[in-house]
């Protein structure tokens, strides 16, 4: 039995997966954007193709990085997603 036999066309699913969530990067950065500058937030893109913005807190100018294709926030666990990112960014 081969690999592909065995995972039941799994590989496949989530490749196809994958590349519907890269598809939905570009709404996904333009929506941080929005959010971003709605909230008066310094920020910078690094990467247009994951996403990746470096964003500092109002407070203290302390740097942070999200990534707007997955929600994620460099260095935090269990919150996610631009309104956590910006709950943290305006304090």
């Amino acid at each position: 039995m081969s690999r592909e036999d065995f995972d039941g066309g799994y590989h496949e699913w989530a490749k196809e997966q994958h590349q519907k969530r890269v598809a939905d990067n570009p709404r996904r950065i333009e929506y941080a954007i929005s959010k971003f500058e709605e909230n008066g937030i310094k920020y910078e893109l690094k990467n247009k193709e994951t996403g990746h913005f470096h964003c500092w807190r109002k407070s203290d100018n302390k740097l942070f990085e999200f990534y707007a294709g997955t929600g994620k926030i460099k260095g935090i666990q269990h919150n996610r997603g631009i309104n956590s990112m910006i709950k943290i960014l305006v304090r």
